[in-house]
């Protein structure tokens, strides 16, 4: 089935919308969706929608009503991350990025449904597949509601703004001088086709060729930025946070089963692995970096003795019991260590462009 008039007209006229400048270069929203889809990131916002609009569809065909107090839920968990606090202010908002109350509340759904169903969501997918015309659609207004489309935003200026801070040109959408990028060209075009197809061919093959000699120029800019001294400062700025904390822990659904197994480790000497088979449940051991456990158990984790069972650490709607069997120092001969400081070293380097060389024009 073709693309309707209305969508084509929709998502063509977004992606002509000016996104922001480098110096005299202006890019537009077109320029930011084929700078995601060069560097891989367009993929997972593709995979999100399709999977949004498969599970619309199943609860359309199964008659699934959701919770309106669920609804409500994730409407004010949307507003209250953007501090959109009054109504006044959400419809400010909607009113700005051009989304209609209908598609944001569309956009709240798909996210519920995605949760609820997402232990079955590639039989979903399978069973539903959403359309091109409804994906380009529904494209818009999911791109700016998730978020997606400022990501992409902000990580393709800044790429851009990273070559022009280290003194490299940004080069302009031209002629398809080399086979490869030509080579590559082609396949993007074909992989891409329902979200290109609306517009002249051409052009969007020299914003494709264009955005893949940007991509080969910060690539060679990275591994001067990433080099072992910059991720050395980086590591040792992020020393705190980085602490890697080893962790002996079992789960229990109720804090009342998980304070009767501490007192089953302290007051009748059991081990963990002993309260793990008297309970049935396993000894679960984890290596995290301090930062991605939970601010209120971080100080406990830092300065228990290594081996003392302590808990329950309430996190979500589980209750852990553990013993904290192993702490380090960061260090670069960790791949994990190493790949955090590189992707921290890209960052800092591609906000700090970003400040310093993009502009972004008030709306008309």
């Amino acid at each position: 089935m073709g693309i309707s008039a209305a969508s084509r007209s929709r998502l063509s006229a977004f992606w002509d919308q000016y996104s922001f400048s480098i110096g005299d270069v202006d890019f537009l929203w077109i320029d930011v969706a084929i700078g995601a889809m060069v560097h891989g990131e367009w993929s997972d916002f593709e995979r999100r929608l399709t999977e949004g609009l498969a599970c619309s569809a199943r609860a359309e065909a199964e008659r699934t009503g959701l919770e309106e107090r669920v609804v409500d839920e994730a409407a004010t968990a949307f507003r209250y991350d953007r501090d959109l606090i009054s109504g006044a202010e959400m419809n400010e908002w909607l009113d700005g990025v051009g989304v209609s109350g209908d598609e944001w509340m569309a956009h709240l759904r798909r996210g519920v449904l995605r949760r609820m169903w997402t232990a079955d969501m590639d039989d979903v997918v399978d069973r539903y597949a959403a359309s091109p015309r409804q994906l380009e659609a529904a494209a818009v207004a999911e791109g700016i509601c998730s978020g997606c489309f400022d990501a992409f935003e902000r990580s393709f200026a800044g790429r851009v703004a990273a070559i022009v801070a280290a003194g490299g040109a940004v080069p302009p959408a031209g002629s398809l001088d080399s086979p490869a990028i030509e080579a590559s060209v082609n396949r993007l075009a074909r992989q891409h086709a329902h979200w290109l197809a609306m517009r002249p061919e051409a052009d969007t093959r020299e914003r494709l060729a264009a955005a893949l000699r940007l991509e080969e120029s910060f690539s060679s800019l990275s591994d001067r930025l990433t080099s072992k001294d910059c991720l050395r400062e980086v590591v040792n700025a992020q020393a705190l946070d980085w602490t890697i904390i080893e962790i002996d822990s079992i789960t229990f659904a109720t804090e009342h089963a998980a304070r009767e197994a501490i007192l089953c480790v302290r007051e009748d000497g059991l081990s963990l692995h002993d309260v793990a088979a008297l309970a049935r449940r396993q000894v679960t051991r984890t290596r995290v970096f301090l930062e991605e456990i939970p601010q209120q158990h971080r100080d406990r984790l830092l300065s228990v003795e290594l081996g003392q069972v302590l808990g329950p650490l309430a996190a979500d709607d589980r209750f852990d019991v553990g013993a904290v069997i192993g702490r380090s120092a960061p260090s670069l001969d960790d791949d994990r260590v190493a790949e955090r400081a590189r992707r921290a070293a890209l960052d800092n380097a591609t906000r700090r462009a970003a400040r310093e060389h993009v502009t972004r024009r008030a709306k008309n």
